[in-house]
């Protein structure tokens, strides 16, 4: 116990030594608010068992704090910096649902028009299907299956074996790179719609695939270049990159399952190349703040954004039940286009989570305080996401009343 406590207060030293800092308020203030993030941030550390984890907050234009805690590879005994890239999951969602909006503002993008007006490569279904059902979620495009459970329930020999095929193909599709967007379609564009689009919803990344097809059709650009242009360049986003399992990526994090006793493993191979759109980037706290402050700034004007905030069912916010990891988590009362919202935090805050092998993130905007706040880990099974982003933003927002 003594060896692990001086270990800890050791890298509380070292983290708040290496962690790159900017901050409005005078110098007594920033240093007490540098110390009260870093205490916290190890405290999560050590109460989760996480490895790492890596904090930023941007208040306006300033970067008010941007460090890393924790080891970047633990067999190695890598430390963590705020230039370490984690896998950013799903909220690379909100990045190509913005690079969507964008194509709508420049009348290049009809929401309501049949998707294979732009993606030729997906088969026309009974229902017709819109960009604005695949933003929403609405589009009835299947998720990741049960297959487990789906065995469970078929008794033919015959149709249990076209199942197993099944899985095998889709499951192969983890391990596979791929280089373009739309060979990763191969997987469920066969597949009937499991509802009508527009009368129900369910969350799946599928569906985001499927956008990206979308985009390059309306733009005529590689999806790639697409998002480098109309997202990371503007937003200023330089360390954000495909999470390429063939690349050599200075930074790239190793990525762990964290389990509930707090042990950790290596997390489970997944090339996450055929879930680009919807999460298979990489990128550090420092961008997805960055991105965020250029989302409220000058992404989007107001009116495009206002279409992006609309949930996809509408019920009355229960704010007297307790805050919960499982907040974090999508459904259709908070998710509006490509958008989580987090009005029962605070009004008006938007943002969204990523949870994928080997990483765990979130990103959060109060657009009216003009506060971003980032946090990103590498283990699958960290749930801080709402409980420890919402003690930065009580501590931030000490003082910048």
């Amino acid at each position: 116990m003594f060896a692990k406590k001086m270990f800890l207060l050791l890298l509380y030293l070292w983290c708040v030594c290496k962690a790159d800092y900017a901050f409005s308020a005078g110098d007594d203030d920033f240093r007490q608010l540098r110390e009260q993030i870093s205490t916290a941030a190890l405290a999560e550390l050590e109460g989760t068992g996480t490895p790492s984890i890596q904090v930023a907050v941007r208040y306006g234009e300033s970067l008010s704090f941007n460090g890393a805690f924790g080891l970047a590879d633990v067999e190695n005994n890598v430390q963590a910096t705020a230039s370490s890239r984690y896998r950013t999951a799903s909220v690379a969602k909100w990045f190509t649902a913005t690079a969507a909006m964008k194509l709508v503002d420049g009348g290049l993008l009809d929401l309501d028009a049949p998707i294979q007006k732009y993606c030729a490569a997906y088969p026309v279904k009974f229902y017709r299907i819109t960009t604005r059902h695949l933003l929403t979620h609405t589009a009835g495009v299947r998720g990741y299956l049960d297959y487990d459970e789906l065995v469970a329930q078929i008794s033919d020999s015959k149709e249990l074996a076209k199942l197993n095929l099944r899985r095998l193909e889709e499951e192969a599709s983890f391990y596979r790179r791929y280089t373009d967007i739309t060979a990763p379609l191969e997987t469920f564009k066969n597949d009937s719609l499991i509802f009508e689009p527009g009368s129900n919803w369910m969350y799946t990344s599928f569906g985001y695939r499927l956008l990206a097809c979308v985009l390059e059709g309306a733009s005529h650009i590689e999806y790639r270049q697409l998002m480098n242009d109309f997202i990371f360049k503007p937003a200023g986003m330089e360390s954000t990159v495909p999470d390429d399992a063939w690349a050599i990526i200075p930074g790239r994090v190793s990525g762990y399952y964290l389990g509930r006793d707090k042990s950790i493993r290596r997390a489970n191979m997944r090339d996450v190349s055929e879930n680009l759109p919807a999460g298979g980037y990489l990128s550090t706290a420092s961008d997805l703040v960055a991105f965020a402050s250029a989302f409220n700034h000058y992404l989007l004007p107001e009116s495009v954004k206002t279409t992006m905030l609309v949930p996809a069912r509408v019920v009355k916010l229960d704010i007297d039940t307790p805050y919960s990891w499982r907040d974090a988590m999508p459904n259709a009362d908070k998710y509006g286009a490509g958008i989580m919202l987090f009005s029962k935090y605070e009004q008006g805050m938007i943002g969204h989570t990523g949870r994928q092998d080997g990483g765990s993130s979130i990103v959060v905007l109060i657009p009216s305080k003009d506060l971003a706040i980032a946090v990103m880990t590498n283990a699958k099974g960290w749930n801080g996401y709402m409980d420890f982003t919402m003690k930065i933003k009580s501590l931030v927002e000490k003082y910048y009343r």
